[in-house]
């Protein structure tokens, strides 16, 4: 819940889904309809005001911030429309990030990051600036950051987004790809119905709450929330 000219404005109300491990789940829905919140509260960047989020039975909103900051860490990556690089790094010391803050060794760090690299094709860009990278270039950065801590969750909000059609089914694709190689969970919040139906399963919000959705109904469950 938000408040909104000192308004109170929910956005997911009565919300009830499952998702279950190392399957492939896309998120869509009309823009304002909250799966940018959906995603953050699943991976604990947002607090719901009500209700629970389970991690294999367990409460995750009960655990100490400290026990959250280490799930985020460990269990978690994250995967943005902008990137969120450090643009005063390079591509290799951006992906290092989540391994510094868990006190991995420098060395130990790197070695992981360069692998990734090498594996997404930019072992030729690791010691460049990230502001001097492309668009897909640089989201390819951001994905080996993400899966730098081998997560068992990887969320990605509209990861295509900023991206020209063929930069996007290129990061689509390693999506997949790395997925597979990781055995992870991962949850897509996109507007890329072609995207969305590559996914396992298709889940729809709508009026606060979460749908089941075939994937040949999809084009008309957007349609019906444009109208």
């Amino acid at each position: 819940m938000y408040q909104s000219d000192g308004q109170p404005c929910r956005v997911l109300d009565d919300l009830s889904c499952s998702i279950y491990a190392n399957e492939t789940v896309s998120v869509v829905g009309a823009s304002g309809v909250g799966k940018t919140t959906f995603l953050h509260i699943i991976g604990t960047l947002e607090r719901p005001t009500k209700g629970r989020i389970l991690h294999f039975g367990q409460d995750v909103f009960s655990w100490s911030d400290q026990r959250l900051s280490w799930f985020r860490n460990q269990e978690v990556g994250f995967v943005f429309q902008f990137h969120h690089l450090l643009p005063e790094f390079t591509a290799v010391e951006n992906v290092m990030m989540p391994c510094l803050v868990a006190r991995e060794k420098a060395s130990v760090a790197r070695e992981r990051a360069m692998a990734l690299l090498e594996f997404l094709g930019l072992e030729q860009k690791a010691r460049e600036n990230v502001k001097y990278l492309s668009g897909g270039e640089q989201q390819r950065v951001a994905l080996a950051r993400a899966l730098v801590r081998d997560p068992s969750l990887i969320l990605a909000d509209e990861p295509t987004g900023n991206l020209d059609e063929k930069s996007g089914e290129k990061v689509v694709d390693l999506i997949f790809k790395m997925k597979e190689r990781f055995s992870a969970t991962v949850i897509i919040v996109t507007h890329n119905l072609n995207l969305a139906r590559r996914a396992d399963r298709c889940i729809g919000l709508k009026g606060g709450r979460a749908w089941e959705l075939h994937k040949e109904r999809l084009a008309d469950f957007v349609m019906e929330k444009a109208a």
